[in-house]
């Protein structure tokens, strides 16, 4: 145990007993129910309005979508080998300040162009504040549970879209695009800054704590435990075919994801009234809470791509339902089916991340994976953008969708762990 240094924040003096990683984990799902209530459901809402309220064309907006995730993953690379070298505090600050100025600014937009730009800014903040941050939060403060605490800061992920998708929607029908979005920057600083502040904190060590579960992670899993102290270089990890069969499943799969729930909305609009429209993004984050609690415990226990390929073949087999059928029941009963896949996806990439590459050089994979990850998220909408003009609808297009998903399901079967000590691959399953 280390000697410590520094004193723990106020919220250990409310239950001392508690292990302090408990508090990080429940902070990244409040920060995550800000962030990424906005920067991702969020996105949805934006790229319905701005083709409804402002008139601008759905294949512009839904290429700037694409810009927003593909500066998202380049912001990803760059930033992850400093947050593994500095902490993620710092990152999470000036993430939500920047969000929330990008979000003054695209209310008061008055030209298409400025969408650019301003989308631009918005995906700078999101990945300071977003994913990385929170998942090297979570990893270097776990590594027995981990999947449990994943689960619970992931949370916070499904919560802000069952709560700020109808929020948003209200506001932008009844207050306007401006108001609207002054109101969320409030919001998210007034959640953010007092967490990076008071209550999250970079890492055990400083407080002469060891990540939870450490000693008995040890014991169990021997050379695997070694292993999450390992440093890897980025030309290391990019040497790894976990690496590579890992980004190329994920960027299949988020690919399809990300067009499907970015066209949601616009999608359900043609079929059924705003309101019950908007029902059907906000079952997304209903499904996505309802599934992780399921997912969560048992990712502690089962292989993490056995559970991954099964949610990437899941929602697969939704896209085609969504595609086939036309009644109310139904459409909703698939929205909320694609929600079961919503965070849980990305939570597992997270927790293999860290079970391959290790606490210490988490941010630095992670970034990696997010690069590739979110350049093809990125593509997603505008993807799904051109089949709906070549197609003449939705329908035909979701199936190329539907069957990308199953083809990263076959993928990320294939993923095996690296060599920890980085001298080539062993071959050995990921989460056996």
């Amino acid at each position: 145990m280390a000697t410590p240094t520094r004193r723990l924040p106020w919220p250990h003096r409310v239950a001392p007993r508690l292990h302090y990683g408990w508090w990080v984990a429940g902070g990244c799902s409040l920060l995550s129910f800000a962030v990424v209530g906005i920067g991702f459901y969020g996105m949805v809402v934006l790229l319905d309005a701005l083709v409804v309220e402002r008139g601008w064309s759905r294949e512009f907006v839904s290429a700037a979508t694409s810009l927003y995730w593909i500066v998202t993953g380049l912001v990803s690379l760059t930033i992850g080998r400093a947050v593994d070298r500095f902490g993620a505090r710092r990152f999470i600050a000036l993430g939500a300040v920047v969000m929330a100025l990008a979000l003054y600014w695209i209310g008061r937009m008055g030209a298409a162009w400025q969408i650019l730009p301003a989308y631009t800014l918005l995906a700078v903040g999101f990945s300071l504040a977003g994913a990385i941050s929170t998942g090297a939060l979570v990893t270097r403060w776990f590594m027995g549970r981990r999947a449990l605490a994943m689960t619970l800061s992931h949370s916070g992920v499904s919560a802000g879209g069952i709560v700020l998708t109808p929020l948003m929607t209200g506001w932008i029908q009844q207050l306007g695009m401006q108001v609207a979005l002054d109101r969320l920057a409030i919001v998210l600083l007034a959640i953010a800054l007092p967490l990076a502040l008071f209550v999250l904190r970079s890492g055990p060590e400083a407080f002469g704590l060891e990540p939870q579960g450490a000693g008995s992670f040890r014991l169990q899993e021997g050379a695997l435990a070694d292993a999450q102290k390992r440093i890897w270089r980025r030309r290391e990890v990019l040497r790894t075919t976990a690496f590579r069969v890992l980004a190329a499943a994920y960027a299949i799969m988020l690919l399809c994801q990300v067009a499907t729930t970015m066209h949601l909305l616009s999608f359900l609009r043609e079929r059924l009234d705003a309101e019950t429209a908007a029902l059907g993004v906000s079952s997304l984050a209903f499904g996505s809470l309802l599934a992780r609690s399921l997912i969560g415990p048992l990712a502690d226990r089962l292989s993490k791509r056995w559970l991954a390929a099964g949610l990437f073949a899941f929602q697969g087999a939704m896209v085609l339902v969504l595609a086939s059928v036309s009644g109310t029941t139904l459409l909703l009963g698939a929205s909320l089916g694609i929600g079961f896949t919503i965070g849980n996806i990305f939570m597992l990439q997270a927790l293999l991340v860290g079970e391959l590459f290790g606490q210490a050089s988490f941010a630095t994979a992670m970034g990696l994976q997010q690069l590739v990850s979110q350049v093809a998220s990125g593509l997603g909408p505008l993807v799904l953008g051109l089949l709906y003009a070549l197609h003449g609808g939705y329908p035909t297009a979701f199936l190329w969708l539907a069957g990308g998903a199953f083809a990263a399901a076959a993928l990320i079967s294939q993923v095996h762990a690296p060599d920890p000590e980085g001298h080539g691959e062993e071959g050995r399953p990921a989460s056996s």
